[in-house]
């Protein structure tokens, strides 16, 4: 693995909560690291890419607020948590877009049925993505997995 992808997966796991090697198994690490390349500026994407080890941290030693707030970084970092999630784009915000350029290619957009099927809210839930993974017959008679009875850890 590359040291520019390791640091994609570094800041990912950060954003989402979920660890690296659960974030590798939906096998889109590249695919989403590619998507930033050919939207936001390299040099904008290096930087956020950097900023785990670089933006001062917050009391508790966590840069992820400092991050989310920086008014370049934070609605990239708030797109890679919805790439995770939901394998969707969302257009930057018109006033970043301004201040930092404009890719023809930034429009709210799902990245492929892949990213769909793979996106980390159903996991989240203890779901399955409509339409795309059945979950077998008679599975609506079955209590959910996990919950307070039977907490499972999605992490």
């Amino acid at each position: 693995m590359s040291e520019r992808l390791a640091s994609f997966m570094a800041l990912s796991s950060a954003l989402t909560g979920f660890n690296a090697m659960r974030l590798h198994a939906t096998d889109l690490a590249e695919t989403y690291l590619s998507l930033l390349d050919q939207i936001v500026p390299i040099d904008i994407v290096n930087d956020l890419l950097d900023s785990l080890r670089e933006l001062p941290a917050n009391r508790d030693g966590e840069p992820l607020p400092a991050i989310l707030r920086d008014p370049q970084l934070g609605p990239i970092a708030r797109n890679v948590i919805m790439l995770w999630y939901c394998g969707t784009w969302q257009q930057l915000p018109a006033g970043w877009r301004t201040a930092f350029g404009a890719s023809p290619l930034d429009k709210t957009h799902l990245v492929s049925g892949a990213a769909y099927q793979a996106g980390l809210q159903w996991l989240a839930a203890g779901a399955h993505p409509p339409g795309a993974k059945q979950q077998g017959f008679g599975a609506w008679a079955l209590a959910p997995a996990g919950g307070r009875d039977g907490e499972r850890d999605i992490l």
